[in-house]
């Protein structure tokens, strides 16, 4: 399928006290082909620019717990501010970062950052997925980390640079799932592993 780009251009830029530039909102006039082969008239289109994100759930296959996180979010706090939900803003979330390196490699930072935990065994990729393609660029590459968790588990985390306040908590899987059914837990990137574990669970017991 084809695309012909007629104008692009960055309309803001969000620069990090050391000038790096943690995202950007570009606006393109494009012209793309439509499903009978014919182009489309012009259009505008918005791209909110932050680069990809890499995300992984921790799972004990020794107790059959799974290892979430707990953090504030601003965005989610404006929402229900706005909304008058009530709802509360601090998350129940899997390990994620940034991708600005190899995803394992981030992953792997990432899990010792905010848990303590040293990954051992070899990560399994479940999917790369949008996030909210009619709106943003960002891809999430999602793991899945078998884990012993022991002593070594903290319970806060987070760096301290960051502004970060990390509380873990291991949660029995069917839980985690009831969590979700209830609509307690609202990270959409966690949703999709928690049910891509249970499907691959499904077929081990099944013998697939």
């Amino acid at each position: 399928m084809k695309v012909e780009i007629d104008a692009r251009e960055t309309k803001y830029r969000f620069y990090l006290p050391g000038g790096k530039v943690l995202f950007k909102v570009e606006e393109a006039t494009l012209r793309h082909e439509r499903f009978d082969g014919t182009l489309s008239r012009k259009v505008k289109r918005v791209n909110f620019e932050r680069g990809d994100g890499v995300g992984v759930l921790m799972y004990s296959e020794q107790t059959g717990q799974i290892l979430l996180v707990e953090q504030f979010r601003y965005p989610a706090y404006a929402n229900i501010q706005r909304n008058g939900s009530g709802e509360s803003p601090w998350l129940l979330e899997i390990v994620a970062g940034v991708k600005d390196d190899d995803g394992c490699a981030v992953a792997q930072r990432e899990i010792m950052e905010e848990t303590g935990v040293e990954l051992v065994c070899p990560l399994e990729h479940l999917t790369t997925f949008f996030v909210s393609p009619g709106g943003t660029s960002e891809r999430i590459e999602l793991y899945l980390a078998r884990v012993t968790l022991g002593d070594d588990l903290l319970e806060h985390a987070g760096l301290t640079s960051e502004g970060e306040d990390i509380k873990t908590h291991l949660i029995p899987f069917a839980d985690a799932l009831q969590l979700v059914a209830d609509g307690r837990i609202k990270d959409g990137k966690a949703i999709i592993a928690l049910y891509m574990l249970n499907e691959r669970l499904r077929d081990y017991e099944k013998g697939i």
